[in-house]
Order: structure tokens, then sequence, then C-alpha cells
């Protein structure tokens, strides 16, 4: 049965939630570089591509990294919960092997948030080059999208009713993606697609903040044909022919940030003896393993990365203690 974070957080199950992580486990396997892959633990995954900005490289940083804090194989997230050696950036990206600044990784279907990012840990100093020379994306939800999800100017009600008679026809228009797109009977959401072999494309123009103040760069997923193509539609031509046809090579890239000489990689910014501080060793990602499942809850600001999020990790507690019902949605940027 297909996911959806569409989740009421009450204490008693969320602590009941978070208790039953110590005694979960999972065996991630990592290559020799550090790149993800599925381990035995894993029976089903969705890839997900990444195109990762040119101003994202750096002598430094070379190459994508992917972090999640929820679902199966989880990097340790700030509250603790998760007993991994694997923090922030999470794991190493696989790279493309025929189109330059193409990574992706085939993750568990039961993870509802990724945040990609350039493998290169910041640290918490902002005086710090380092601090400006790591990137990473806002928070990118993968789970499956409905037409509450649609953002209403590349995916609009109107798309979503022609994809679904194509659905309901001879699915030409959904080409190679056809088994992407489904009925929700599970939470009855309608007509809806998953994000499989899809590709997130960074808009270096825009721009947010997560938690701790960090500069966060906005995405949006597209369909993926190949060889750096992308776009709007499933398929090749019908991107072609509503004009949203684009390749990697030629994404927009206005980047605000200044130009930072090669710097030495912090080796910690915060005692390692907190469960509520990620691991800053940038190496750590190599030959470490998650270790269980946590709590879904939603990215809500991306990556939590310090005491602000720890705060908000309780007040979602506290807040459940008073019987405050918190409904949690996704929205496509």
């Amino acid at each position: 049965m297909k996911k959806k974070l569409l989740s009421l957080l009450l204490a008693g199950s969320l602590v009941a939630s978070m208790a039953a992580i110590a005694t979960s486990s999972v065996s991630a396997t990592l290559l020799e570089d550090g790149s993800y892959v599925p381990g035995d633990n894993v029976t089903a995954t969705n890839r997900y591509y990444f195109a990762m900005p040119d101003e994202w490289y750096s002598a430094n940083a070379t190459s994508a990294g992917v972090y999640w804090w929820s679902g199966t194989d989880p990097c340790k997230p700030v509250d603790g919960s998760v007993e991994s050696s694997l923090g922030w950036p999470g794991y190493k990206a696989q790279k493309s092997a025929d189109v330059e600044n193409l990574y992706y990784v085939d993750c568990p279907t039961d993870v509802p948030t990724i945040v990609w990012n350039n493998y290169l840990n910041g640290g918490t100093d902002t005086e710090a080059p380092i601090y400006t020379e790591a990137k990473q994306a806002a928070d990118a939800q993968v789970e499956f999208y409905s037409s509450m999800d649609l953002d209403g100017v590349k995916y609009t009600d109107e798309w979503l009713a022609e994809m679904e008679a194509s659905y309901n026809g001879d699915k030409k228009a959904l080409g190679d993606y056809a088994d992407n797109f489904f009925y929700d009977e599970e939470y009855g959401l309608g007509f809806s697609f998953e994000l499989d072999n899809m590709i997130y494309v960074i808009d270096l123009s825009k721009t947010s903040e997560n938690f701790d103040g960090k500069l966060t760069y906005v995405g949006d997923w597209y369909f993926y044909f190949g060889n750096g193509d992308y776009g709007t539609y499933p398929t090749k031509e019908g991107s072609e022919a509503a004009g949203t046809l684009k390749n990697i090579a030629d994404a927009p890239a206005t980047s605000d940030q200044p130009t930072t000489e090669p710097t030495t990689q912090p080796t910690t910014t915060q005692p390692t003896d907190k469960p509520d501080q990620p691991s800053t060793d940038p190496t750590s990602s190599v030959g470490g393993s998650s270790t269980s499942d946590t709590v879904k809850t939603p990215g809500n600001g991306n990556v939590q990365t310090g005491q602000a999020s720890y705060a908000i990790v309780l007040l979602v507690v506290l807040a459940a203690v008073s019987g405050v019902v918190v409904l949690t949605r996704k929205k496509l940027n």
C-alpha cells in the first residue's frame, strides 16, 4: 500500500514510536566512496535524480549528497532518536556515468523527505568560509503527489486531468511514466503520481532558510528522459510541445553566493556527546550505517541542524501532550 505523509501526531503515538526506534535496526550498504546502496532490508526503492548546479562545486565539494531523517536507513536526526554514526551531509549520491552534473539515489519507498546537498559539512560557524561553501536544497518531498500538491504553474489541475484522461485511455501521453500514475485509495486523494525516475532541478534564484538560518535553494521535480533532458510532461514529445523541454546543461544559474577559496574541513563544531546535534565530521558517511527507522515528522523548513530544530521537536511533543492534533501535509515547490 502506498504511503502518504498525512498523519495525526498524538503524544502517545509519538512517544511510542520514538521508544520503538531503539529496538529496530537496518543495514544500509555503502560503496567504498560512501555512496548509498540499499541493503537486504530494503524491499522497494524509487530512483531520484538530481542536477547539481555548477556553483555547488569547489575544491572541498566534488559530489552531491543526499540526506533523510525518517523512513528506512535514515541518517542521524538532531533529536538523537537514531543510533547512527551517519550525520549531515548524509549519504554520497551516485554519479551518472554519461551525463555531467547528474546524480541519483535508489531510495527506500517509505522515505517521505530527502535533502540534496553538495556533500560538504559547513559546520555552524557562520563566519567560516566553508559555511557558505556548503550548499543544500530545501526539503524535497518524495511521496506521491495528488491534486492538492500541484504547484499551479507547471502542474495544474488541467494538466492532471489531461494525464488522467490518458491513463484511462491509451496511456500514450504518459510514456515510460505510465506506471507512476494511479488512483489513491488509502487516503481517497484520487488520481495521483509517484516521483520514481524524476529529477530535482535547483533554481538558484529561489532561496529560503532553514531553522538555523542556513540559506537553502528551492528546486522542482521534473520528468527525466535521459541524456540530461527533462520537462513537465511525462514524454519528451509532450514537454517539447508544451515548450518546457530543457537540459540540465542549460539550467539557469544565478548564484548569489561569493566564490570561496578551498578551506579546511571543520572537525567538530559541537560537543560530540550531545544527542541533539548531527555529526559534523564530513567523512562520517564513509563506512557508517544507519540503525533504525524514525517517527515520520514533516520537514517543515529543511534539514534540522541545531538547537532551534531540537526545540521544534520538543514543541511538537508538548503540543501532543496537550491534546493538540497536528495535521501534516506536504507541498510541491
